[in-house]
């Protein structure tokens, strides 16, 4: 049976519609969007890890993003036969679980507080964010801005 890896997906936005749009800076996936996320470490809540994976990607104060809400409804995804191969663990893909949070636009943030994964970060719209993600990404992002009243628009 193949073996998704417990993940968060951290929809953080600025409380007027815009959401972070965070743009990859690896070989893999290009410069595809993406939100923060990152695996969930045992014993930790999803909305530790969501917190934690804030503090290690955008290199802010988890304090600062208040939750908005949790989704219950998970979404998993396949990798690429190239990344699955390149990935410890013998995972193929990841079980996303989306979380909703709020922080000031101005926040400054340091993508290189802990391992660089993004070439920029900024305030996009939610159409921008489901155009410049992975589609393997689409379906779970989509349903999380709709979730999180961030999306009118039906797909």
């Amino acid at each position: 049976m193949d073996r998704y890896r417990a993940n968060v997906a951290l929809m953080l936005t600025d409380g007027h519609g815009r959401v972070l749009c965070c743009e990859r800076s690896d070989e893999t996936y290009g410069d595809a969007l993406q939100i923060v996320q990152g695996g969930i470490d045992p014993g930790e809540t999803v909305i530790d890890a969501a917190l934690r994976e804030a503090s290690e990607e955008l290199g802010i104060d988890s304090s600062i993003v208040t939750i908005l809400g949790v989704m219950d409804e998970k979404f998993s995804y396949r990798w690429s036969d190239e990344y699955i191969a390149k990935f410890p663990g013998g995972f193929v893909g990841q079980e996303q679980q989306y979380v909703c949070g709020q922080m000031e636009p101005g926040t400054p943030m340091n993508l290189d507080a802990h391992h660089r994964e993004f070439a920029r970060v900024f305030w996009g719209s939610p159409q921008e964010l489901i155009e410049g993600c992975w589609e393997m990404k689409r379906p779970g992002i989509i349903a999380a801005l709709q979730h999180f009243g961030l999306l009118d628009v039906k797909f």
